[in-house]
């Protein structure tokens, strides 16, 4: 914290501006657990129908990341809470354990999408092999193939992994610089934009 006001006021930036930013994001913050009342239940749900999926890496890396983020959830409902003042809890306890939830759901869902997009190239070099006049791709051309069928696999892959960086940083595993923190979050965030706006992108 003293590092990073030390660094904007060597930018020029008085202290009165550097408290206007922490407001501005603590507010930004508060608004995205607003939005995320009623998530927990509806990740709950779709675990309970994701432990009948047959095949096993699918089944434990979807329900365990949709258990994790229906925790994660819930601990930033009970934060909203004591944060208007409805119940008392210690909150720097609350957001720690909310960070790690976070995650562990981003590494279960970089298990899963890394598990299938191999099983995609394994098909894709199948089907290369098969036909003999096309039995020697690259691996690059493989995967450009792979990628062109399968867009929604590799957005996926990309987004967790730059998702995965914030709760790294805010649950104090690594100290990452606020630029580094904000380019993390901007891809993440316009990947998911992507996917709303063209259901193909969407895994």
């Amino acid at each position: 914290k003293q590092w990073y006001q030390r660094r904007v006021r060597g930018r020029g930036f008085s202290p009165q501006y550097v408290e206007q930013l922490k407001q501005l994001q603590s507010s930004l913050s508060l608004a995205r657990k607003y939005f995320s009342l009623g998530k927990s239940v509806e990740h709950m749900r779709g675990a309970a129908v994701s432990i009948h999926i047959n095949d096993p890496i699918l089944r434990y890396s979807i329900t365990l990341s949709r258990i994790s983020s229906a925790l994660q959830f819930l601990c930033d409902n009970i934060y909203l809470f004591s944060k208007l003042g409805l119940i008392r809890i210690e909150q720097d306890g609350l957001v720690s354990l909310s960070s790690k939830l976070w995650l562990y759901a981003d590494f279960m869902n970089i298990i899963r999408v890394s598990y299938e997009i191999r099983h995609e190239i394994n098909e894709q070099i199948g089907r290369q092999e098969s036909n003999l006049k096309h039995s020697e791709h690259s691996l690059y051309s493989t995967c450009r193939c792979v990628m062109a069928r399968r867009p929604d696999l590799f957005v996926d892959l990309v987004k967790n992994l730059s998702d995965i960086w914030l709760p790294i940083n805010s649950s104090g595993l690594a100290r990452l610089s606020p630029g580094t923190v904000g380019f993390c979050g901007t891809v993440s965030s316009v990947l998911g934009a992507a996917t709303i706006w063209q259901k193909s992108r969407k895994l």
